[in-house]
């Protein structure tokens, strides 16, 4: 198989393309415009107020969705330095097709790195579960005002229950881009940020060749049609992944591994002497020149010899410094390795994830953090309260799904619904864009059937609450639902 990375680079955007750029020069223009309108994007200041691990956090030190992206961003960039220059000494980039992208590969890497998180909720896992577990609960009977048992509805009814009672980050991130902020990226620039192919009212068994890549949904049923011509594009079939975006995925899992570590240390939740023996005993025996013998210990050997700073300011710079470069040169070995698979985008694994000491590794940093910062009080007790927050607000929005379509679409047109005040003033602080959204959808639906219509109206009135409420920052959330419920008042 010949691996051309020119076939799988598209260069193209859904909208006002002008000529197909050739040179180099050309090329990376158009990947600088996308790297310009993320970094101008709204979605990626909201980063700044949603939560890595600890929600709502007022210490600067630790991390925000936007500083981890950061962390990210600069990881990926160095995977993707790296498999160039193996690939220009193995058999020269003309060979794979990158003799006039390789900027262009960097970049790409680079700014999924950026966007990866921008569709998480607030209050991260727990705001996702909360607003699965609201939808999952509301549509187990069906959806209101749509007749249930109508035979020639039943497939597309399931598949919209479905699809809205699966809220995943991940899918989120491409609606925002692509639909709610219209961002206009390149194909290969959105390609490289689906993790995950599966689609989200996807039911039953999952193909065992694609149990990693379909591990969580990638895209929503709203965004199908953008999607396959996506995938024409960058020439990816289905449930097959972007090659780029392995590389993402292992510069997020370095990234994070010893970031949550770090903030709980610098939120005195444990010191750095008693992360060390939690490590170590996680770890267990330790052999001569091993990996956790050139990372973990290595880092701590020179915290304890090294005045310059504080032993933890010490332990974790060289700890950050000792994985990286061992986690990196094996995530570059795995893609070189593994050339032909990740190309088409049917390796099913996750490029540090694998029964070698690289896995091990971050199989212990994950553990650790797992038992010692995710299961302390203060986590806990701020993501209970971050999921109760989430379906607060859900049930103070639930009238206006309820509403029948006249009604709604009066509201949506007039900004005003007399004999409905609740409504009225819930719709107004709807933001401009989510019912923007919201409109195109039902737009496009109009020469639909009227049963049908109906359907799709219910499904994107839907999605234009998930979008508002999930595209809330941690802080806003929080205060929202304190307005709405009156709390300071009680």
């Amino acid at each position: 198989m010949r691996i051309n990375f020119k076939d799988k680079i598209s260069v193209k955007r859904p909208f006002n393309n002008g000529r197909i750029p050739d040179t180099e020069e050309q090329i990376s223009r158009v990947f600088e415009s996308d790297r310009g309108r993320i970094i101008h994007s709204a979605a990626l200041r909201r980063l700044q107020q949603k939560t890595q691990v600890f929600p709502l956090e007022r210490n600067a030190s630790v991390r925000s969705r936007l500083t981890h992206s950061l962390e990210v961003q600069q990881a990926g960039r160095y995977i993707a330095r790296e498999i160039l220059l193996k690939l220009q000494r193995q058999s020269g980039l003309e060979h794979y097709g990158l003799e006039n992208f390789a900027r262009s590969f960097e970049s790409l890497v680079e700014m999924a790195c950026l966007l990866h998180d921008v569709g998480n909720p607030p209050f991260g896992h727990f705001g996702e579960a909360a607003l699965k577990d609201w939808f999952q609960e509301h549509l187990a009977a069906g959806i209101p005002g749509i007749t249930n048992d109508e035979p020639h509805l039943t497939s597309l009814i399931a598949k919209i229950r479905t699809d809205l009672s699966h809220f995943e980050g991940n899918a989120q991130g491409i609606r925002l881009v692509h639909t709610i902020l219209q961002l206009n990226l390149s194909y290969a620039q959105v390609a490289c940020i689906m993790k995950y192919t599966a689609p989200a009212w996807w039911q039953g068994e999952k193909p065992e060749a694609y149990s990693t890549l379909m591990k969580k949904p990638g895209f929503y049923l709203s965004e199908q049609p953008y999607i396959n011509k996506l995938r024409q594009e960058t020439q990816l079939a289905e449930f097959h992944r972007f090659p780029l975006t392995y590389i993402m995925e292992a510069a997020d899992d370095i990234s994070y591994c010893i970031a949550d570590l770090d903030d709980a240390v610098e939120k005195a939740i444990f010191n750095v002497d008693a992360l060390y023996g939690y490590l170590a005993m996680e770890w267990g025996a330790v052999q001569h020149n091993d990996l956790f013998s050139r990372t973990v210990e290595e880092a701590w050997s020179e915290a304890k010899t090294k005045k310059r700073r504080s032993k933890g300011d010490q332990f974790f710079m060289s700890l950050r410094v000792h994985v990286q470069r061992e986690l990196v040169k094996h995530a570059v070995q795995r893609f070189i390795d593994h050339l032909p698979a990740i190309f088409t985008g049917s390796f099913n694994h996750a490029l540090l994830e694998d029964e070698g000491d690289a896995g091990r590794l971050l199989a212990m940093f994950k553990k650790v953090a797992r038992k010692y910062v995710f299961r302390h009080s203060e986590v806990e007790q701020l993501e209970l309260q971050g999921y109760r927050v989430i379906r607060g607000l859900l049930d103070i929005y639930q009238p206006m799904m309820l509403l029948s379509y006249d009604h709604f679409h009066r509201l949506i047109t007039e900004d005003e619904l007399p004999g409905y005040p609740i409504e009225t003033r819930l719709f107004h602080r709807l933001s401009d864009k989510h019912c923007k959204a919201y409109c195109h959808h039902v737009q496009q639906c109009q020469h639909f059937p009227h049963s049908t219509l109906m359907l799709w109206e219910r499904y994107y009135r839907y999605r234009l609450i998930q979008d508002y409420v999930s595209g809330m920052t941690d802080l806003y959330a929080w205060e929202e639902y304190r307005r709405l419920m009156a709390v300071d008042f009680v």
